[in-house]
């Protein structure tokens, strides 16, 4: 075999394969082989049928082209190697002669290669960065969050009050015309949690179990549900049950529990000392996520590239179908049920909206790459055990348990691969551009924060 360049044009290069006479015959004989083992031909067992009879049964042509396929596959690696080429996806038979037994063959491929990104000089780039303080209040906080995760919860007869836990039956009607009430559905509602609404909370307070209360409130336009987005409802509560949370002491008992038999972590002092420094690393880490994200949305602005019509279409693929999950999951519809009510004109605009989606994504995934490829950036397998280390002390989980989940799960490996490779490069751009700390982000740089995707953040 031997290639030619036949020419380039932007991001697609073109590729003429000539194959010797020799080289087709061989191939002709082992694709022959194949078929006559893979097709069932009565009169004849399987992989003793003649050349004639596959030919009859496939068709001349066919079987050439067989030949043809199986000769370019295996000459596509050794293609990429040879001209160094960094592939979009498979290549495209573009051409081919015609196809004569004791003579040569050629053929014409064409390669989607991953565009040119020219990159800005990286240190002129400038990003704020929020410096790391721990207060007291935020200290608290993160006890408390510790102590209610690990608390009991014991059955109470006294009216509710703000640190339980209650259940309730609920019927909810939106105060419009012709609206009807919803059957009733139960739910658990924990009155200390600040994601609860105060009006419900309100409500609540003081009764007792079997109590029926009713209260009402405006729900925001952006509310994920659509039906009540926007408007007034009615909620009709009744209390079913409700459970005291109790909160454990701190002590040594407590920190053997959050930190392991071993810990040195005995006093309370210790304890506050730990916990201050593991909440000022781990605002640290996400201010310097945040500072990364934003240098990346500069230089992505800056970098000069043609983003492939043909990336932009596989990538909105891909979140139309995330898009389309997250309706089944979250809300339990379709996409155009989701979208589609007030809007007749909803798939065009959200192709839209999907195309730029897909394009930014696209251009932000070819800039990190440009910039792994320039300053040589790789993963390599203590990357991946010390973000599982990490993840596992995050979550308070084993380390052993967290590790084997991924290591059973090819998908969620690849997952977390992928998230540990980004996660270093991001941090190769902090390294190169200009970080300035601040006490709060100027209006400049909340509007690029503000601007990122919510697939990126």
């Amino acid at each position: 075999m031997n290639t030619e360049l036949l020419g380039q044009d932007k991001n697609v290069v073109k590729i003429k394969v000539n194959f010797e006479a020799d080289e087709f015959v061989d191939g002709l004989k082992k694709a022959l082989r194949e078929l006559s083992r893979d097709l069932n031909i009565p009169g004849f067992r399987r992989g003793h049928a003649p050349r004639k009879v596959i030919e009859m049964r496939v068709g001349r042509d066919a079987l050439y082209n067989e030949t043809l396929e199986k000769l370019l596959s295996n000459a596509v690696p050794q293609i990429l190697e040879d001209y160094d080429l960094e592939t979009i996806d498979q290549p495209s038979l573009l051409s081919a002669g015609d196809i004569r037994e004791g003579q040569p063959v050629s053929c014409e491929l064409s390669f989607e290669v991953m565009p040119e990104v020219k990159l800005p000089e990286i240190g002129e780039i400038e990003v704020e960065k929020v410096r790391t303080d721990v207060t007291d209040d935020m200290l608290e906080k993160l006890i408390d969050r510790l102590r209610r995760d690990r608390s009991s919860l014991n059955p109470v007869e006294r009216p509710v009050e703000v640190n339980d836990v209650v259940t309730v039956t609920f019927r909810v009607r939106v105060l419009e015309e012709g609206a009807e009430e919803t059957a009733p559905r139960k739910n658990e509602i924990d009155l200390a949690d600040e994601n609860v609404r105060p009006a419900i909370r309100e409500a609540l307070l003081g009764h007792s179990i079997g109590d029926v209360v009713e209260t009402e409130f405006d729900v925001e336009p952006d509310y994920q549900d659509k039906k009540v987005a926007g408007k007034r409802i009615h909620y009709t509560m009744t209390l079913e049950s409700a459970v005291e949370r109790v909160l454990p002491e701190l002590g040594e008992a407590f920190y053997k529990k959050l930190f392991g038999d071993e810990t040195e972590v005995l006093t309370e002092e210790a304890f506050r000392s730990k916990m201050r420094s593991d909440l000022a690393a781990s605002l640290e880490r996400e201010n310097g996520d945040d500072a990364a994200l934003r240098a990346l949305e500069e230089l992505v602005r800056r970098s000069e590239l043609e983003v492939p019509v043909s990336m932009i279409k596989r990538e909105a693929a891909t979140l139309r179908r995330r898009d389309e999950q997250e309706a089944k999951e979250r809300y339990g519809m379709e996409l155009h049920q989701v979208l589609g009510p007030k809007n007749d004109h909803w798939e065009q605009d959200y192709l839209k909206i999907l195309d730029t989606r897909a394009e930014n994504l696209v251009r932000r995934t070819l800039v990190l790459n440009a910039v792994a490829k320039k300053y040589d950036v790789g993963i390599e397998q203590e990357d991946v055990e010390a973000e599982l280390k990490r993840r596992a002390s995050l979550y308070g989980i084993d380390r052993n348990s967290l590790a084997a989940y991924f290591y059973k799960n090819e998908k969620a490996m690849e997952q977390l691969t992928n998230e540990v490779y980004q996660d270093k490069v991001l941090r190769q751009v902090l390294s190169l551009v200009k970080v300035r700390e601040v006490a709060e982000l100027s209006v400049p740089q909340k509007e690029i924060k503000e601007g990122q995707p919510q697939e990126q953040r």
